[in-house]
């Protein structure tokens, strides 16, 4: 594969982005520094159990938090997808009706709507979650993958603070409260980043898992390709089939059928409006929530994805440091689907600690440390203020975000170019 072994600097890098001039910031005192990077995560760890504490006042003493639902009310769907295909009835997780009786035994009151939304691959991925009760099903899951969130990012940029700025992360927080999967497709894609170089055959598998959630992985394959990582793309290819073969064998080929019928049902939510627009972090939710219609809002959706698929190749496609082809690859993948919720924010965890591991090494330019923190609390603006505000902005923080890596790309290769021509000039008799 065509990478850089390693994030050591480029020769005739610039003296704003060296080492240098970044212990030099850090001696004269940079806001964000190591002891307000400890501060900050525990901080936020006290207002999640101060709000968890607030919520089980109002509702089990007050009785006055009704409205406020169950905390990891989606993971229901979950649990009920895995005990119908138990049952010998996968098919039925597709039917509204019947799921959504499933659920309301499970948590013994109404549920309001919370259809079954995903391929029979991510059927056959939760198959084991119903053998236990919902609750004790809840906590093995989300226990399990924030801790593989946690992990992932440790092993990305090997530090317990690091470890313990994702697990107080307020993405983390949000998928826990909604009782989502973000944590377990930003494990996954951060596996796969992790283990590409080394073990390229481990990386294409975790990859290939992804398949649980498709929109999410389609720019993979394109990078992959791009740096001719062919073992990876194999086991990513492979793999992706093998789970579409045995969700198959193991369910029917009419819950692939029941699958694409239902993302019509979804697609028809987020058109109407009838879904949360404030959630969905894309430009299509952003057209949509400024009335644009709904062709001109799917048309920039496309332009998106079209720009989000030639930054991926600028990055993949020639050389340049591993850290920023990784955080532009989980950028971009972020632009693609206009059905991204805010739960899948996650991702943005991801490229924090890949960003920040080159950085480190490299250097951080005025304002970047400012944006990582920025993206580590972007999560929570689809509730806190978009819902206010009106204006989905959070794409635009991404194409933002994305904007930057591929400035720090381009900023690489011209100095790596001006080094080339210095030694070749030197060497001229």
């Amino acid at each position: 594969m065509n990478t850089p072994a390693s994030a050591s600097p480029p020769a005739g890098i610039d003296t704003t982005s060296s080492p240098q001039h970044s212990q030099s910031a850090d001696r004269k005192g940079h806001w964000l520094n190591s002891e307000r990077l400890w501060l900050y995560p525990c901080v936020a760890l006290a207002c999640y159990v101060l709000a968890v504490l607030s919520y089980l006042v109002r509702v089990n003493w007050l009785h006055t938090g009704e409205q406020l639902g169950p905390i990891a009310l989606d993971y229901v769907a979950f649990w009920s997808g895995s005990h119908l295909a138990l049952q010998g009835h996968a098919i039925d997780a597709y039917d509204l009706v019947k799921i959504t009786a499933v659920e309301t035994a499970a948590l013994a009151r109404p549920v309001g709507i919370l259809p079954w939304l995903y391929p029979p691959t991510y059927l056959l991925l939760v198959l084991p979650l119903a053998l236990v009760s919902y609750r004790l099903s809840a906590t093995i899951f989300l226990g399990l993958t924030l801790l593989g969130f946690t992990g992932v990012c440790y092993a990305t940029l090997k530090s317990r603070r690091v470890a313990l700025i994702a697990f107080a992360a307020p993405c983390s927080a949000l998928v826990l409260a909604a009782g989502q999967n973000g944590l377990l497709t930003a494990t996954l894609i951060g596996s796969g980043l992790v283990l590409l170089r080394r073990h390229p055959v481990l990386s294409g598998i975790s990859f290939g898992l992804l398949c649980v959630k498709p929109h999410l992985a389609v720019l993979i394959p394109l990078a992959l390709l791009c740096s001719r990582s062919w073992r990876a793309l194999a086991a990513t290819a492979l793999t992706a089939l093998a789970m579409l073969a045995a969700s198959i064998w193991a369910f029917g080929t009419a819950t692939l059928m029941a699958w694409v019928h239902n993302m019509g049902l979804i697609s028809g939510y987020v058109d109407s409006g009838q879904a949360a627009l404030a959630r969905i972090p894309t430009f299509f939710a952003m057209a949509r929530m400024l009335h644009v219609p709904t062709t001109l809002a799917y048309a920039l959706q496309t332009v998106a994805a079209c720009a989000a698929a030639l930054a991926v190749v600028y990055a993949w496609k020639r050389e340049c440091a591993f850290e920023l082809r990784a955080a532009t690859l989980v950028c971009a993948s972020l632009l693609v689907s206009p059905y991204l919720f805010d739960y899948d924010l996650t991702w943005y965890g991801i490229v924090i600690v890949w960003f920040a591991r080159y950085a480190m090494a490299n250097g951080f330019n005025r304002g970047e440390r400012e944006w990582l923190v920025l993206l580590w609390v972007a999560p929570f603006a689809g509730i806190a203020v978009i819902t206010r505000l009106h204006f989905q902005f959070l794409p635009l923080i991404t194409v933002a975000s994305l904007a930057i890596v591929l400035r720090r790309i381009a900023a690489e290769r011209r100095n790596a170019a001006h080094s080339a021509t210095l030694l070749a000039t030197q060497e001229m008799p």
